[in-house]
């Protein structure tokens, strides 16, 4: 399991479904997630989830998954 809180307001562990994705468990929400040094992968987390995850989560460095304090707040306003 991964410590992130559903983008819906859900206070619960994401479950890794495999291939870098994970699922809430209470509305079944998917959210990918790429290792921003793994090339090779072509799935990624888009800007905007991961915007709305690093504030759900406080504005925590671990939930940024790669993207920059700035982007993320960016991503936010828009």
């Amino acid at each position: 399991m991964a410590s992130f809180s559903c983008i819906n307001g859900h206070e619960v562990d994401l479950i890794s479904i495999g291939d870098n994705e994970w699922e809430c468990p209470e509305c079944g929400e998917i959210y990918g997630y790429e290792d921003p040094d793994d090339e090779d992968s072509e799935e990624s987390l888009s800007v905007w989830d991961a915007a709305d995850i690093y504030a759900s989560n406080g504005f925590d460095e671990d939930y940024q998954f790669g993207y920059t304090h700035e982007e993320l707040m960016k991503a936010l306003n828009d």
